[in-house]
C-alpha cells in the first residue's frame, strides 16, 4: 500500500497532522515509538498540570482558616498524588487513541526513518518493515538538553520526565535553569515541602518574560521560600554521603549547595539525528529542520513541524503546524502564522504572555506606550483571595495598536487568549476598552489596563494628579 500521507511522532503536531489528512480524505499512516500524545501528554504539559492542581489545593486547604473554614488533622500523600496524575494521563492518551482509530488511521508502533522522499523504514519489535508514502510529515518533537558541568551522570541528577516517576517528594532540590519547566517544578516540589534553589545561567529568571513580570514573579518566588541564583552556572556535580553538592559559579563567588536532587532543566533540542534527514536530503542544522510557511521542508512533499523545527517549542504551536502542513500536503494553501503565540507558564500564580515584550520592543527600537493594572485592585480577584499580579499592555502610543500582553495572575493561561485574538486582528487598546466586560470577573484587569493606555483606569487610586 502507498500511503497518502505518512506521519513520523505521534505528539501533539503529529496526531493531529494524521487526523486532519484523514478529515480531509486521505489515507494516512501514523508512527509512534512510544505511546500517543508524545512528550505534552505524557511526559510534559499534562502531568505536570496536573501535580499542580494538587499541589495549589494543598496550599489552599492550608489557609482555609482565612475563608471562615476549619479543616483539622490534614496532609497529603504523594502516592495517591502520583497515581492520580498517571490516571488522568492515560484517561487522555486513551482518548486520543480512539480519536486516532475512529478517523481510520493505521498507527505503526516502533522507530521510523526516511530512506528517501517518499520512503520510510520503521524498526519494531517485530523487525523492519518499510513503506511509501506520497508526502511525508516529520514530528519527532524534542529532547531535554544538557548543562556543560561534570557530574550529571549521577543518580541524583534528573530531568523532567524521571521526576514525574518519583515515589517521594525529595527534601532538598537544586533546578538547573529558570525557566517554563524550572519554575513549574520548581513550585510544585515547594509546595509539597522540598527545599528548593534555583539557578539560572542568564542574568534574569524566565528571560523569555516582560521585565514587569520578571521583577514580580522575582519577588512572589522569594515569597514562596525559593531561592533564585540569575546570572550564575553550576560547575560541578559531587555525590556526597546525602546526596549531591552542586558548585556554583555566581560571578562573585563558587557557592557550595548540597541537596538530594538536581533537576536539570536547561532547556530542550530538536530530535533530528536517527530520523533519515540525509538519506532524504532534508535540510536542517542544530537548531532544527529549515521549513518554510507552509512547513515544507527543502525537499518538496516533506514536511517538518513542532519542536523539530527548533521555532516554538509549544504543543498548541505543533498542533497548528500540524494542520497547516496536513492541509498543504491534501492540496489545500495553508500558511503557518506566528504572529500572536500564546504562551503560559503553570506556576503560583500562572504567568502567560503574547505579542512583544517591553525588552523587544526597546531592542527594535519601537515607540510604545505601556499601561498596568494590579489583580489586588480586581474586585474578582480579591474575592478569591487571589490577588498577587498583574496585566500590561504594550501598545503603539499613536493608534493604540496592541503589540503585546503579559499577565501574571489567577487565570492568567485563560485569560491570555484576550490578548492573542486583539493581537492577531490588529485590534487597539479602546477596542478593548470600549467592549463591556462583565463584572465581577478577572477579566476587568484587561479592560483596566486597556483604559489606561489612553485614559485613566477606573478602579486605580490616582495620587498627585496621576494615576499610580
Amino acid at each position: 500500500m502507498v500511503y497518502d500521507i505518512a506521519v513520523i511522532g505521534g505528539g501533539p503536531g503529529g496526531y493531529v497532522a494524521a487526523i486532519r489528512a484523514a478529515q480531509l480524505g486521505g489515507k494516512v499512516l501514523l508512527v509512534e515509538k512510544e505511546k500517543l500524545g508524545g512528550v505534552c501528554l505524557n511526559r510534559g504539559c499534562i502531568p505536570t498540570k496536573t501535580l499542580l492542581k494538587s499541589a495549589e489545593k494543598w496550599e489552599d486547604l492550608k489557609r482555609v482558616a482565612e475563608f471562615g473554614l476549619r479543616a483539622d488533622n490534614i496532609g497529603f500523600d504523594f502516592g495517591v498524588v502520583m497515581e492520580r496524575k498517571n490516571k488522568v494521563v492515560a484517561g487522555l492518551q486513551s482518548g486520543i487513541e480512539q480519536l486516532v482509530k475512529s478517523n481510520d488511521i493505521d498507527v505503526v508502533r516502533g522507530v521510523a526513518a526516511l530512506t528517501g522522499p517518499t520512503g520510510l523504514e520503521v524498526a519494531t519489535n517485530k523487525g523492519k518493515e518499510s513503506f511509501e508514502a506520497r508526502k511525508l510529515i516529520i514530528a519527532t518533537g524534542s529532547a531535554p538538553s544538557s548543562v556543560p558541568a561534570p557530574g550529571q551522570q549521577l543518580p541524583a541528577v534528573v530531568t523532567s520526565d524521571d521526576l514525574l516517576n518519583i515515589t517521594k517528594v525529595p527534601r532538598s532540590m537544586l533546578v538547573v535553569g529558570a525557566g517554563v519547566v524550572g519554575i513549574e517544578f520548581g513550585v510544585i516540589m515547594k509546595a509539597f515541602g522540598c527545599d528548593v534553589t534555583i539557578v539560572e545561567m542568564l542574568p534574569t529568571i524566565l528571560p523569555m518574560a516582560d521585565i514587569d513580570i520578571i521583577k514580580r514573579m522575582g519577588l512572589t518566588l522569594r515569597k514562596q521560600g525559593i531561592k533564585t541564583l540569575a546570572g550564575a552556572k553550576v560547575t560541578a556535580i559531587e555525590e556526597v554521603e546525602t546526596g549531591v553538592r552542586v558548585k556554583v559559579d555566581t560571578g562573585k563567588e563558587i557557592q557550595e549547595i548540597r541537596v538530594e536532587k538536581v533537576l536539570i532543566a536547561a532547556g530542550r533540542h530538536p530530535v533530528t539525528q536517527g530520523v533519515g534527514l540525509e538519506a532524504a536530503g532534508v535540510a536542517y542544522d542544530r537548531a532544527g529542520i529549515k521549513v518554510n510557511e507552509r512547513m515544507e521542508t527543502s525537499v518538496p512533499g516533506i514536511y517538518a513541524i513542532g519542536d523539530v523545527t527548533g521555532r516554538s517549542m509549544l504543543a498548541h504551536v505543533a498542533s497548528a503546524a500540524g494542520m497547516v502542513a496536513a492541509e498543504n500536503a491534501m492540496g489545500l494553501n495553508a500558511v503557518m502564522d506566528y504572529s500572536a503565540v500564546p504562551s503560559c507558564i503553570f506556576a503560583t500564580p500562572e504567568i502567560a504572555m503574547v505579542g512583544l515584550t517591553e525588552q523587544e520592543a526597546s531592542a527594535k527600537h519601537l515607540d510604545i506606550k505601556s499601561s498596568k493594572f494590579n489583580f489586588a485592585a480586581n474586585g474578582k480577584a480579591v474575592s478569591m483571595g487571589e490577588t498577587e499580579g498583574l496585566v500590561k499592555i504594550i501598545a503603539e502610543p499613536a493608534g493604540g495598536k496592541i503589540l503585546g500582553m503579559h499577565i501574571m495572575g489567577p487565570h492568567a493561561s485563560d485569560l491570555i487568549m484576550e490578548g492573542a485574538l486583539a493581537i492577531k486582528n490588529g485590534l487597539t487598546a479602546k477596542d478593548i476598552a470600549h467592549t463591556i466586560h462583565p463584572h465581577p470577573t478577572l477579566s476587568e484587569t484587561i479592560f483596566e489596563s486597556a483604559h489606561g493606555i489612553f485614559g485613566d483606569m477606573i478602579h486605580q487610586i490616582k495620587l498627585k494628579g496621576r494615576n499610580k
